[in-house]
């Protein structure tokens, strides 16, 4: 079973490293701006997207974290990289779409997130889809 992500000072470290480095345009990681869904407060968190096919896409490698939540109240967002900002309308994809994503989100970034993730079987096309239910994964369009 995978570990439970928790935001460490280790996490808060890392974190505030990649925003750093995604505010000069650099790694990536991108700024992900969302709405909270009981405050109506603007909530920032780094994210790492991908992209497929030209189509821009967020993966949720902890599963149903806060940023999920919130964009399942709100799906307006914006995505910030090196002072570019594009807002987008963030919807949830799953089965094959949300599985094809997931399985080049991990081979992106498995070094990152495998301890977090849970993938059962050999990591077939076939095993990143039944994951996608427990991982989250948004178009962003």
């Amino acid at each position: 079973m995978a570990k439970q992500y928790k935001v460490t000072a280790k996490v808060r470290f890392i974190n505030s490293a990649m925003r750093f480095l995604s505010q000069r345009g650099k790694g990536p990681a991108s700024e992900l701006v969302v709405t909270g869904r009981t405050t109506g407060e603007r909530r920032h968190v780094v994210v790492t997207p991908v992209t497929v096919n030209d189509v821009t896409y967020l993966v949720a490698p902890y599963g149903e974290v806060n940023w999920v939540l919130n964009i399942r109240a709100n799906p307006k967002v914006t995505l910030s990289k090196g002072g570019a900002t594009t807002r987008f309308t963030a919807r949830q994809v799953d089965g094959d779409e949300g599985g094809k994503v997931l399985a080049m989100y991990y081979a992106e970034n498995a070094k990152y997130v495998d301890e977090f993730m849970d993938i059962p079987g050999e990591h077939t096309i076939t095993d990143f889809i039944a994951a996608a239910e427990k991982y989250p994964v948004f178009r962003l369009g």
